[in-house]
């Protein structure tokens, strides 16, 4: 099997360098997307390739590779630097890719794909599918924080790794459980990591999965390896991405209150509102209706027959 392998890894590298694979063709398409805005933030395009480079280090994904995914997926020609950045405010859904200026005409422009009933959409730096990750986020404002989109990314590649045990393997199966877009996708992030990290695919260290399964790509077993893998880290991903401190956002939503007013004047009635309710149902609580006690006397007067079962006072 290890020798197999290393055929396979051989003839997968000498069809990169002989240019078999369209490395080149696919990154000229990448770099030639839309530009649907032309008013854009001048720092923006630097938020997701900031966040996967600090991500790449801290789980230690190989350089430059977390990097490479994003602009696979988010990629956006910046004619002002003459190059490809991940834009952290893109969105995919129906087949289109749209750039949104903001992060906040980024979350509206969600909202309206919602509205529509379209469940199918990719978001942020490292387009997480809103539909198969559904508890990536608590709310698309956390969902188009570059931070916590490459963060949850970073892990769910990272949980891929451990699973496939190859990097590339594990960059493919990020991308879809269809395993012929896999083999499309991972030509591209492959190409971007060459330009990036100005390495040759021959001295990256990369090498394909001793799973047994992926050996043939087409085959069931491989197919079955796909969806267990993605599953698996996808359950790693939501129990390991950074979740926002309550304590924290509660103590910045009370800073807030001292200089808003109406703010501060609200969250208060709102918890004298809610301890005023959690009060009434604890006093309420074995308490007895009318009807009630009136059978709990009728139930005693069977019996003893005694009348005076009617006049005893029953206690709560």
């Amino acid at each position: 099997m290890i020798r197999i392998t290393l055929i396979l890894l051989s003839t997968f590298i000498s069809l990169l360098a002989s240019g078999m694979m369209p490395i080149a063709a696919e990154t000229t398409k990448v770099a030639k997307k839309t530009n649907q805005n032309k008013s854009l933030a001048v720092t923006d395009h630097l938020l997701c390739q900031n966040q996967t480079h600090r991500f790449e280090k801290a789980l230690r994904i190989p350089p430059y590779l977390l990097t490479a995914i994003s602009l696979a997926e988010a990629g956006k020609w910046n004619k002002k630097t003459k190059a490809l950045s991940a834009w952290p405010w893109t969105i995919m859904a129906k087949g289109k890719t749209f750039y949104m200026p903001s992060k906040q005409t980024a979350i509206s422009k969600v909202r309206l794909l919602q509205a529509e009933g379209i469940k199918n959409i990719d978001i942020g730096c490292m387009q997480i599918n809103l539909y198969y990750h559904p508890k990536a986020f608590e709310d698309l404002n956390a969902a188009f924080d570059p931070e916590r989109n490459v963060g949850y990314a970073a892990n769910f590649l990272a949980a891929l790794n451990q699973t496939t045990l190859s990097w590339p393997q594990a960059a493919a199966n990020y991308h879809s459980t269809t395993i012929s877009k896999n083999k499309v996708y991972l030509n591209k992030v492959l190409g971007l990591w060459q330009k990036i990290s100005n390495k040759n695919i021959h001295n990256s260290g990369f090498h394909l999965s001793p799973d047994p399964a992926y050996s043939d790509l087409m085959s069931r077993s491989a197919q079955t390896a796909v969806l267990k893998s993605r599953f698996r880290a996808r359950l790693h991903a939501e129990r390991n991405a950074k979740k926002p401190d309550k304590k924290k956002q509660d103590l910045k939503a009370w800073r807030r209150g001292r200089f808003e007013k109406d703010l501060y004047k609200t969250a208060i009635a709102l918890k004298k509102a809610k301890r005023a309710a959690t009060d009434k149902n604890y006093l309420n609580q074995g308490k007895k209706s009318f009807s009630q006690i009136r059978k709990t006397q009728l139930s005693q007067w069977r019996k003893t027959r005694n009348s005076t079962a009617f006049r005893k006072k029953v206690n709560n």
